[in-house]
């Protein structure tokens, strides 16, 4: 189907009438219709093609149109993301009844058109309803842009010190929840203070952004991420991952980050390099998060402390 287009779902028993309708909006450039023959069927649709709008008969052979809307808008209720697309409802009926109509509205439609169908007025409503739908698809790709940039650090373009707190605690309920290892990466520039000192904040700047990068591409498996911790430190997540691998992701990034090959006159052997402090564990319900990343803060002093431009485990903590 091409992109942009808008999807229409038309839902009615009569073969007749669907196929009327569905010329008719057919006439629209900007529209591909999909057709039901009844609720089970236009339930299905939904959760598959996530039509933009919803063209209802009231009477369906294996409901009314009016309970397939409490259904629809009930899913949409449930949905996972953030900020629900909301589906046009246009009620179809040979029947004008305003008790009926008022049902209808309350349950969850947003207009009511009497069959048969003027051509003109449905092409109009749809017109309209399409309308809100794309100042609607506006919004939520600016929500999406917005979310994005919340959780992005503006200096380096990993996910911030937020996303990490946001996302090491989805991780560690998700690694509870499925009784798989979690492991933590805390890595810290060696020597950043004398770098800023010596070549200038913009240089610093630049070694972070390359630092950063050189960290996230250290990375092979989507489930696991790098954000920026604070400062010259930075943190990974690996979830599913045990302190062996953890470790070999670590040495990893350390021999990436001294392949950059960045001057550091008061750094190690002249260039920059970094630190690396690893823990991991399998979540356990009288745990939590934060004794992990404590893990891994203590495993990163003691590798500061033993020289730098190392990785070193935490043998203490309980896997």
């Amino acid at each position: 189907m091409p992109a942009g287009k808008y999807k229409l779902l038309v839902v009615d028993s009569s073969s007749a009438n669907r196929t009327l309708i569905g010329e008719c909006l057919a006439q629209l450039d900007d529209v591909d219709v999909l057709l039901a023959a009844d609720g089970g069927e236009a339930i299905d649709l939904i959760a598959g093609a996530h039509p933009d709008l919803i063209l209802v008969d009231m009477n369906l052979r294996d409901m009314d149109g009016i309970n397939l809307v409490r259904k629809i808008r009930n899913r949409e209720l449930l949905g996972s993301d953030e900020l629900t697309l909301w589906m046009p409802v246009i009620f179809l009926s040979s029947v004008m009844d305003d008790d009926i109509v008022a049902q209808g509205i309350i349950a969850g439609g947003d207009d009511f058109l009497h069959k048969p169908v003027s051509e003109v007025i449905l092409l109009a409503k749809i017109r309209a309803m399409l309308r809100i739908v794309g100042m609607q698809r506006d919004i939520h790709a600016a929500h999406r842009r917005l979310k994005q940039i919340s959780t992005l650090d503006g200096l380096t373009c990993v996910p911030n010190r937020r996303y990490f707190d946001d996302t090491l605690n989805i991780e560690w309920k998700r690694c509870l929840r499925t009784e798989t290892p979690l492991s933590l990466i805390l890595i810290d520039v060696d020597f950043f203070k004398q770098f800023n000192d010596g070549y200038g904040h913009q240089a610093g700047d630049q070694c972070l952004k390359a630092v950063a990068s050189a960290l996230n591409e250290s990375l092979f498996r989507v489930e696991d991420s790098v954000a920026r911790y604070g400062g010259e430190e930075f943190a990974a997540i690996l979830p599913g991952t045990d302190a062996a691998g953890a470790v070999a992701v670590a040495e990893r990034m350390l021999a990436s980050t001294r392949e950059l090959r960045i001057p550091h006159e008061k750094g190690i052997e002249g260039l920059i390099s970094c630190s690396f402090g690893v823990a991991s564990t399998h979540p356990a319900p009288e745990r939590n998060a934060q004794e992990l990343l404590q893990a891994a803060d203590s495993s990163l002093y003691a590798a500061k402390h033993a020289g730098r431009n190392m990785v070193l485990l935490n043998p203490t903590w309980r896997t």
